[in-house]
């Protein structure tokens, strides 16, 4: 996966939500729709499926993603 600029200097933080975050941009498609699961986003980012809930009721609250359904996601304001 290649970074960008902010990406790499964002990174330095550290962060698993921007981990997350970042994974979620570069896996959707054209749509702004993300096929996985919390398990693959878990493991791709090296942090617990917790961890990965959690950032996703954050994304959820803030109006950036939506659940369609299971394994499918719709991110907003991209």
């Amino acid at each position: 996966m290649s970074q960008t600029n902010i990406e790499t200097y964002l990174k330095l933080a550290d962060s698993r939500s921007l981990d997350v975050l970042f994974w979620l941009l570069h896996n959707r498609d054209s749509d702004n729709l993300v096929l996985t699961t919390l398990d693959t986003v878990a493991k791709e980012c090296s942090v617990t499926k917790v961890t990965v809930n959690r950032i996703f009721q954050k994304l959820y609250d803030a109006g950036f993603l939506s659940k369609i359904r299971n394994g499918q996601y719709r991110m907003h304001r991209v």
